[in-house]
């Protein structure tokens, strides 16, 4: 015999040992325990002889042998018929004791015997009846749908029938097909949790069932026990490289088979457990996008947040903070409403004639329609401030409309100065911001110096003031939040403004804040060393106790201005009033300023308490950063 039939007689006399102790044990399994019956004797018997005839099979027919003498194979059916006999015999006579009211009896051990007759060739008239039907759909369909769904494929009859009752007695819910092409057609159609698949069937094996399967992926995931006679190593290599879960040889050790089947489940569970989480937390990552893009729906991750664990608290979460920040929004829209209300008011107000010019600065040194730089026509004058004239202009190269500031000539007097606002420039130009005036670029033409800068069409929270007396609380809190919002990215480039003030605070017809002269900021952690003799950059009235001092300053000191701004637009008044500015500075460094609740009954306590906060003499008294009093802000509705 060539070494490949050799294998297959393998495989043919080791199916008949796997029917004879698969029977064997579950019939020993019905008797019970306490109960030395002759039955029990006999069946016990049968096993230790079938397990003998194993012994002689796998001896003569190893995996490693070539071919094989007749002789040989002789020699071993010989050996094989005292085995047999002795369970024909022992069957028999249990067949005879067995009462007709017990069918289950009766049918296994017609089976053994079936089995035991084809160990030997010359004992094939009493061969197992019949092939049965093609598929046995032995699950019941009222079967608790909870149960593990088991397919079982072998195109023995009597194979599947051992696996189906041995697995219905585990509680499983099983289906059988006889062939490898419609295992594949019931695996399309339905779901099972496990396959038991035999290696060789005819037309379409095992191996292209395994490899079907886990090149699906639909079906990648159901586990794989292959069942087989054949326990050649290489085919279970083969089986385990392609993606089965097992492989168990035939005649397979119940205990084993239980315990495989049991672990394999349970890496599915797990694995079905995973995916389900992974496909949950897609859900919670596409929510967030629906919250970008203004899709998401309060309450469409309720199956989600119904979870016990970490993902479902995590859902409780998200939607609770959705509905927070749904709600901040809706009073953001609501604040910046009652301010653009206020805007328009405020452009309809005619500013006295006294207020044409600010500190003794003449709007029409430059003229409209006049050519500044070569590259930019002055439209006209837009203000003045300390630090000199603002112009809207025209930039000729790139046709669009700029703000440029001429810088009075105290402020750029020697070189030093000069590098210092070069300096200061290229800070400023780091900080990109919808509530930041963009700072483009610092020039010098004919002996003046010149900041070029965006240009908002708007008034300044000054003139906003000056007109209303003012502002309302939910307008003031429109402003307040758009200026942290400002100050956080400039403290976040480690730049600090110094001279945050009404005049330097733009509102453009939509309610939207802009923070100008951020050219005049310097790095939080620079001394005021630099700053020369004489020089006050910023205004008493909106400065730190820190500035007015010129001691260190940092982020703090533009909340303290903040503060100041907020105390004015709710109030109508500065926090601290005197004559002079001498007496001013006294006021600001010694006294308490009134709450300003106390000044408008109307502002809501805790908007007092924060500004009274901002306030603080000392700047470890204050809050910490921008960001907090933006959240502080966001909390007062």
């Amino acid at each position: 015999m060539a070494p490949d039939r050799v294998a297959a007689l393998r495989h043919d006399l080791r199916t008949p040992i796997n029917h004879i102790v698969g029977y064997a044990e579950m019939l020993l399994e019905d008797i019970p325990v306490e109960a030395a019956s002759d039955r029990r004797g006999a069946l016990e018997g049968v096993m230790v002889d079938a397990r003998g005839a194993l012994g002689l099979i796998n001896s003569a027919l190893n995996q490693d042998r070539g071919a094989m003498a007749r002789a040989e194979l002789e020699s071993l059916y010989e050996a094989l018929r005292e085995p047999q006999r002795k369970i024909v015999d022992a069957v028999t006579s249990l067949l005879a004791g067995a009462s007709a009211d017990d069918p289950t009896l009766v049918d296994d051990l017609g089976r053994i015997l079936a089995a035991a007759h084809k160990l030997v060739p010359s004992s094939q008239a009493t061969a197992a009846a019949g092939d049965g039907p093609e598929i046995e759909a032995t699950r019941q369909a009222d079967a608790d749908a909870s149960l593990a769904r088991v397919l079982v494929v072998d195109d023995v009859e009597e194979n599947r029938e051992l696996l189906r009752r041995r697995l219905e007695r585990e509680g499983y819910a099983v289906e059988c097909a006889e062939n490898g092409g419609r295992a594949l057609e019931f695996i399309a159609e339905r779901g099972y949790d496990l396959v038991l698949l035999d290696v060789m069937m005819p037309e379409v094996d095992g191996y292209q069932v395994l490899g079907q399967l886990k090149d699906d992926p639909a079906t990648r995931n159901i586990p794989v026990i292959m069942i087989s006679a054949l326990d050649e190593m290489p085919s279970i290599v083969r089986c385990i490289e392609r993606g089965a879960e097992d492989y168990l040889p035939k005649p397979f050790d119940p205990v084993l088979l239980r315990a495989r089947i049991n672990a394999s489940l349970e890496k599915k569970r797990l694995r079905d457990h995973e995916v389900e989480y992974l496909r949950q937390v897609d859900r919670v990552i596409e929510a967030a996008s629906g919250v970008e893009a203004g899709k998401y729906e309060a309450g469409s991750l309720a199956d989600v947040a119904a979870r016990g664990d970490e993902l479902g608290k995590l859902a409780r979460v998200f939607d609770g903070m959705v509905e927070q920040v749904r709600a901040r929004e809706a009073r953001l829209r609501d604040q910046v409403r009652d301010l653009r209300a206020e805007i328009e008011a405020a452009r309809r107000f005619e500013r006295p004639a006294e207020k044409a010019g600010e500190e003794g600065i003449d709007f029409a040194s430059l003229a409209a329609g006049e050519r500044f730089s070569e590259r930019y026509e002055i439209v006209g004058a837009i203000g003045a401030g300390g630090m000199g004239m603002v112009y809207r202009a025209r930039d000729l190269e790139l046709g669009e409309e700029i703000a440029i500031k001429t810088l009075k000539p105290e402020l750029v007097s020697d070189a030093a100065l000069v590098d210092r606002f070069k300096t200061e420039i290229r800070l400023a130009r780091k900080i990109s911001h919808r509530n930041v005036v963009r700072t483009h670029d610092f020039g010098e033409w004919s002996g003046v110096y010149y900041l070029t800068m965006e240009f908002v069409e708007g008034i300044t929270l000054r003139e906003l003031i000056d007109s209303r007396g003012q502002v309302g609380v939910s307008s003031t809190l429109a402003i307040g939040s758009q200026l942290a919002e400002s100050l956080e990215v400039a403290h976040d480039q480690g730049v600090v403004h110094r001279d945050i003030k009404p005049q330097n605070l733009l509102l453009d017809a939509d309610g939207v804040l802009k923070v100008m002269d951020f050219g005049v900021a310097r790095l939080a952690e620079r001394t005021s060393s630099l700053t020369e003799a004489g020089l006050i950059v910023g205004t008493p009235a909106y400065m730190s106790p820190e500035q007015l001092l010129s001691e260190t300053t940092d982020a703090r000191s533009d909340l303290y201005s903040v503060g100041v701004v907020l105390y004015e637009c709710l109030t109508g008044r500065l926090p601290f009033e005197a004559e002079s500015t001498i007496s001013l500075i006294g006021k600001v460094l010694n006294l308490e300023p009134p709450p300003p609740v106390e000044v408008n009954g109307d502002i809501p306590p805790a908007f007092s308490a924060l500004i009274l906060d901002l306030l603080a003499k000392k700047p470890e008294e204050r809050l910490g950063s921008a960001k907090d009093l933006r959240e502080r802000l966001r909390g007062i509705g």
